[in-house]
């Protein structure tokens, strides 16, 4: 059996909402948040000096993905609004009008 699923412009802004309200304020406070987890010496104690070279690069690593995450629900956002325009368009184009 088959589910009847309709997308609709109500649909659409509804996601472009919950990512802009939601998702990307949460990965800015992540992005935010990367340096509160500095490790100071002698943090890893004299043995885990070596880690904490590691540590930094993974660091600097999650921030740049952070980043890259950023701009794409960014660019999401941006695309969703052209999808709603033309999707709204298609609904009042299919629309049965009454004479």
């Amino acid at each position: 059996m088959s589910q009847d699923i309709h997308v609709t412009s109500t649909c659409i802004t509804n996601v472009q909402r919950n990512l802009n309200e939601y998702l990307l304020p949460a990965l800015k406070e992540l992005k935010k948040d990367i340096g509160s987890t500095d490790v100071g010496f002698p943090g890893f104690g004299t043995l885990g000096a070596v880690m904490l070279g590691r540590y930094g690069d993974v660091q600097h690593n999650v921030r740049g993905r952070t980043e890259d995450a950023i701009e794409t629900v960014e660019a999401w956002i941006e695309a969703l609004e052209t999808i709603k325009k033309n999707w709204i368009q298609a609904e009042n184009n299919s629309t049965v009008v009454y004479r």
